[in-house]
């Protein structure tokens, strides 16, 4: 991994994912670059009805950039370049007039960005990401990886990281991509399967099961893989419950079918996981969009 990119809109949740970016980063040895996209009032919906301070496309583009050269000065940490065994990764930023997720896209495609963490924060009793519905957006349209960062949340060493698996022959490529994250870490990977007993029993699902796992042994050589079940009739619970682990540091889904997406913003069990989980979500588009 060389690149991650940290969209901002200036927050203290934002700020706390760009943090976290930069500590992964140190790890990862890649580079961190911030990103604010901004829109001129007068592009802005209903702007003929609200009384708009007269700022133009260049006021906005120096406001986005002297905030953006101030977050990059609060996370330069001067310590660092003295440090011979800390890997110092270089900080740069970008601002471009636009919706989120067009500065996003075109950003990845630009610079070959290869991760896009972002904060996120509960509020109001609803799960709210620091970017709104850009974020629900984009992850609609995404063709790389998101790392969803609670405000809670602190990086610490990733030593063990869960990723809950369909057994969809689509996950063996975001699985590569977590464990390529493993190895830097030397973390361990957990593949988890939620499912109940019953349907485990089933030799058609026990077919479909080994078959998944013999495909990972046969792609994937990386010794600190293991397996495991949850045993729960419901997905929202077993997911609730495998965030609730405390030694789980990262966790990775794969968004099939708008399925985690409606779950997150909707869906009871996960808006409830989302809003107390201090655990970074890492959610990986439909394998016919990846682009990695």
């Amino acid at each position: 991994m060389k690149k991650i990119l940290v969209p901002t809109d200036f927050s203290a949740p934002a700020e706390n994912a760009a943090h976290y970016a930069i500590a992964l980063a140190k790890v990862l040895k890649a580079e961190v670059m911030l990103c604010n996209a901004f829109k001129v009032p007068a592009d802005a919906p209903m702007a003929g009805q609200v009384a708009w301070p007269l700022l133009d496309y260049t006021d906005m583009q120096s406001f986005s950039t002297s905030e953006l050269d101030k977050q990059i000065e609060k996370l330069t940490d001067p310590l660092c370049e003295n440090k011979a065994d800390v890997y110092c990764p270089a900080l740069s930023y970008q601002s471009a007039l636009g919706t989120v997720c067009d500065v996003v896209d075109v950003l990845v495609k630009e610079k070959q960005i290869d991760l896009v963490v972002m904060g996120m924060a509960g509020a109001g009793g609803l799960v709210q990401f620091i970017l709104g519905s850009n974020s629900r957006a984009m992850i609609e349209r995404l063709c790389y990886p998101v790392l969803f960062v609670p405000y809670e949340a602190s990086f610490k060493k990733i030593r063990k990281i869960v990723f809950a698996t369909d057994l969809s022959s689509d996950d063996l490529k975001p699985l590569k991509y977590l464990i390529n994250i493993a190895a830097s870490c030397d973390a361990t990977i957990v593949v988890m399967h939620i499912t109940d007993f019953e349907t485990q029993k089933n030799e058609e699902d026990q077919q479909v099961l080994e078959s998944f796992f013999d495909k990972v042994s046969a792609k994937i050589n990386y010794p600190k893989v293991r397996y495991e079940y949850v045993w729960n009739t419901n997905l929202d619970n077993g997911l609730a419950w495998v965030a609730q682990q405390k030694d789980v540091d990262m966790m990775g889904i794969v968004h099939h079918q708008h399925l985690l997406i409606d779950r997150i913003f909707n869906g009871s069990h996960t808006q409830k996981l989302a809003r107390r989980t201090q655990i970074p979500l890492l959610v990986f588009p439909p394998n016919e969009r990846l682009v990695f």
